[in-house]
C-alpha cells in the first residue's frame, strides 16, 4: 500500500523530475551461472518543498535475481520543518525497513527524529544529516557539471544503525540530459551495500 500510495505522488507531481537509468553486464565468480546483470531506473527531485527519490534495481547474480527498491519522500509542511517517509526493501543484501521521519531542514544540515517498528514496537531513532551541493554554469547559464555529497544518520546510540554516505556527480550534455556517477555505501546494523554507477540523466 506503501509503495502504490508513494508511486501515485511521484507521477503526479511537477516537472522538475530527473529521470535515470544504468545498466551493466558482468561474468559471474562461478561460470557454471548465466551472465550477472544489473539494471537501474530512478526518478528524483532535490529542490524545493517536496524532495523525493523513486528507484527500482533487477539484477541476477550466480544465477538468482532480485528486486531492489528505495523510496525516499520529504515534504516541508512550513518553512524549515519537514515530515516523510524512508522506505527500503533491498532482497540481494536483505536489507528491509521503513522509518517515518519529521525534523528541521535548513538546507545543509537536518535533524529530527525518526520512528521505525521493531517487532510490534516503535522505537524513536535520533536523525541527523550533512549534506552540500553546487551547480557549475556557463556564460548562458545553461548547467555543466553539479555535485552533491551527503551523509546521513539514524541511531538509537545503541544497537540499531543506518548510515548513508552518497556522493554524485552529473555532466550535462544539455540542459535536459547528464551523464552520472554516483557512489553510495549503505550500512544498516550488521550488512552493508556499496554501489557505484555510470548511468544517463533525463531532466522531463
Amino acid at each position: 500500500m506503501l509503495k502504490k500510495l508513494l508511486i501515485l505522488v511521484l507521477i503526479s507531481i511537477g516537472l522538475s523530475t530527473e529521470w535515470g537509468t544504468s545498466a551493466s553486464v558482468r561474468t559471474p565468480n562461478d561460470k557454471i551461472h548465466p551472465l550477472d546483470y544489473e539494471f537501474s531506473i530512478k526518478l528524483e527531485d532535490t529542490d524545493g518543498k517536496l524532495k523525493y527519490l523513486f528507484k527500482r534495481d533487477w539484477e541476477r547474480e550466480l544465477g538468482t535475481k532480485y528486486i531492489d527498491d528505495v523510496v525516499n519522500f520529504q515534504h516541508s509542511i512550513i518553512p524549515y520543518v519537514y515530515y516523510g517517509v524512508d522506505y527500503v526493501n533491498k532482497e540481494s543484501k536483505e536489507i528491509d525497513y521503513i522509518t517515518y521521519n519529521i525534523g528541521a531542514d535548513i538546507g545543509y544540515f537536518k535533524g529530527g527524529v525518526a520512528f521505525q517498528e521493531i517487532d510490534e514496537k516503535w522505537s524513536p531513532l535520533l536523525n541527523l544529516g550533512l549534506s552540500a551541493k553546487a551547480d557549475i554554469k556557463d556564460l548562458e547559464n545553461t548547467p555543466k557539471l553539479s555535485y552533491i555529497i551527503s551523509v546521513s544518520i539514524k541511531s538509537n546510540i545503541i544497537d540499531n544503525n543506518i548510515i548513508n554516505v552518497k556522493s554524485e556527480v552529473k555532466k550535462w550534455l544539455s540542459k535536459k540530459v547528464n551523464i552520472y556517477g554516483l557512489y553510495k555505501h549503505e550500512y544498516y546494523n550488521e550488512k552493508e551495500d556499496f554501489q557505484f554507477k555510470v548511468g544517463l540523466g533525463i531532466k522531463l
